[in-house]
């Protein structure tokens, strides 16, 4: 049977005998259809397409650099007029970033009461529009650390914190924390220098930007927790969470109900899973390389290892990779064609029942598949670091890519998560498969238990490779 590549690969047999085309409504099936293949990320992005956040502190207590870090952007200055005034009403935003709208104010002097009342203005106001993405999201207060002797808050500070915030979350942050550490260096004449140079430089606070991202992330309610996910660029923890919660909510409600779905290709179901991952990872990516079919054809061609069937089967899995790329290719007698399963808009992993039924038609695609997303995953963990180490606002480049492609391969990554995967394959049953959420749970499993860690810092603190940790049980013998 010669295909090409919107040819429906996968029949999802019905629980009866045999498959009425004339008891399907052909209309109702085909919204069905597009509800379920529609991007799930674009569905959350509908609702509320960019994270609101209130940046509140004096001028120089470092919010440029907290910005800039936190959603990996280049704004020269936070404060766009004149120096230490800010416009608290005005959107600021970057074409670096789209996904978030900043509002700056200045910080409350002693004495002073009209910033404290256009700050509580300005918050009221959100409150009550209509809109959530009208609303503010999250508050950072930025207090500069004192280095001599005064006070950290002011009594306008205290008040602030005490106002109805609409349950807005607010997160103090203490900025400015390098100086403090120098000047008690300056000052430890008492302290071995070797030893307060080993504490003071091992990972020289870069940990801290990640954990006021990731307190952030867990202060924000069901609606809005994903959307900054997907804005933020510091947290690699907080990526993969979003890419399996946003899965869990496009849980496949259509096939749940046993319905069936014409018309789909496996491209084009495989197409939306990882432009859905791409989305929710954010990069920089003006050209749009990463959805590209040349990374496409990639990321396919990285499964041939996966390919461990007889001959005759290997010839199909190849013809499957060929399709899911886009290449016309012919599909032997193991594939049926003639109705196609559609895949829902899952951000990586949350394809738990297509999986069971793609296993139930020939285990070479749940195989693939499973492969496909979590070295999808995990390049993209490797080309997240290059791209912190290549600057503030620095956009996706081929070379960033091959480099990524790279490091993904030689930390052995590849191996583990295949070796995990076959075995997988080969240890659970047909019944036990049918436990819908086997394979999405040993799909996170198997994600979650491979991170990436810069090492080999500069002179300028930027980090020069990769390693990886991998959980001891996915490790091959």
């Amino acid at each position: 049977m010669s295909i090409t590549s919107d040819t429906p690969l996968l029949r999802l047999r019905s629980s009866s005998s045999s498959y009425r085309a004339s008891h399907v409504d052909t209309k109702k099936n085909s919204s069905i259809i597009e509800r379920e293949l529609a991007s799930s990320t674009e569905e959350i992005l509908a609702k509320c397409p960019k994270f609101r956040i209130l940046v509140l502190g004096k001028s120089g207590a470092g919010k440029s650099s907290l910005i800039n870090g936190a959603f990996n952007v280049d704004l020269a200055n936070v404060s766009h007029e004149q120096s230490g005034v800010s416009d608290i009403d005005e959107e600021i935003t970057s074409d670096q970033n789209s996904r978030f709208i900043l509002h700056d104010s200045q910080g409350f002097a002693a004495g002073e009461t009209q910033n404290f009342e256009t700050v509580k203005r300005f918050i009221d106001g959100r409150a009550v529009q209509p809109e959530l993405k009208d609303r503010l999201h999250a508050i950072w207060f930025c207090m500069e650390i004192p280095t001599e002797n005064g006070a950290l808050f002011q009594t306008a500070d205290e008040k602030f914190l005490k106002l109805e915030l609409y349950n807005v979350p607010v997160i103090v942050v203490f900025t400015k924390f390098d100086l403090l550490v120098r000047k008690l260096e300056r000052e430890a004449t008492d302290v071995d220098g070797d030893a307060l140079e080993t504490v003071v430089h091992k990972r020289r606070y870069r940990n801290t930007l990640v954990q006021l991202v990731d307190e952030t992330q867990s202060r924000l309610d069901e609606r809005m927790w994903i959307l900054w996910a997907l804005a933020q660029r510091a947290s690699v923890d907080g990526k993969i969470d979003a890419c399996i919660e946003v899965g869990r909510r496009k849980y496949w409600r259509g096939l749940a109900s046993s319905l069936h779905f014409p018309g789909k290709s496996l491209k084009q179901c495989l197409d939306r899973i990882h432009d859905d991952m791409i989305d929710v990872w954010n990069f920089n990516d003006p050209d749009k390389l990463l959805k590209s079919q040349d990374f496409k054809i990639i990321m396919a061609d990285l499964l041939k290892d996966l390919d461990d069937t007889d001959s005759k089967k290997a010839a199909a899995t190849k013809d499957i990779l060929r399709t899911v790329t886009g290449t016309i290719g012919a599909v032997t007698s193991i594939i049926p064609g003639a109705v196609a399963i559609a895949i829902p808009a899952a951000a990586g992993v949350a394809i738990a029942q297509w999986l069971y039924f793609a296993y139930q038609e020939t285990p070479a695609i749940l195989q693939l598949l499973m492969g496909y997303i979590c070295d999808l995953t995990n390049v993209l963990q490797c080309l997240f670091w290059i791209m912190r180490v290549h600057g503030e606002g620095a956009p996706v480049q081929s070379q960033l890519i091959e480099t990524a492609l790279d490091a993904h391969d030689e930390t052995g990554a590849p191996r583990a998560i295949h070796h995990k995967i076959r075995s997988f394959m080969k240890q659970t049953s047909t019944f036990e498969f049918s436990q819908k959420d086997k394979a999405l749970n040993e799909l996170i499993r198997i994600i979650q238990s491979v991170r990436f860690q810069p090492e080999n810092s500069d002179s300028e603190g930027r980090r020069s490779s990769l390693s990886m940790t991998i959980a001891t049980d996915i490790l091959p013998p």
